[in-house]
């Protein structure tokens, strides 16, 4: 598992990963944003990896209890702060029924 858990990190945070600075990304400053990730450290990799190798001793699978595959459907909805979109993220960061939403639904323009 401690092999898992590390190729997991490397995915994270090496070339391509989601907090690699060179990972291109929809903000304006996307190097700053994705380099402002903590990188995992050893402390917390042995915890992980300690607490992953348990559910597979203990369940002979991992995860444990539930099923490997397992999706969730849900549905979230909540209102944009379109300014804050405006201010880090590139043009087309939202829809344009964002945009209309706050007149369609709540009379304000």
């Amino acid at each position: 598992m401690r092999s898992a858990v590390e190729r997991v990190v490397e995915r994270k945070f090496g070339p391509g990963g989601p907090f690699h600075p060179d990972t291109p990304g929809a903000w304006k400053e996307s190097r700053k944003v994705r380099d402002s990730a903590r990188r995992h450290d050893e402390r917390f990799i042995d915890c992980v990896s300690l607490m992953a190798q348990h559910a597979l001793d203990r369940f002979g699978k991992f995860p444990g209890t539930v099923p490997t595959i397992w999706v969730l459907v849900y549905l979230r909805a909540h209102h944009l702060d379109l300014g804050f979109y405006d201010r880090h993220f590139f043009p087309g960061a939202y829809l344009d029924t964002h945009t209309r939403h706050m007149e369609r639904w709540h009379d304000e323009g």
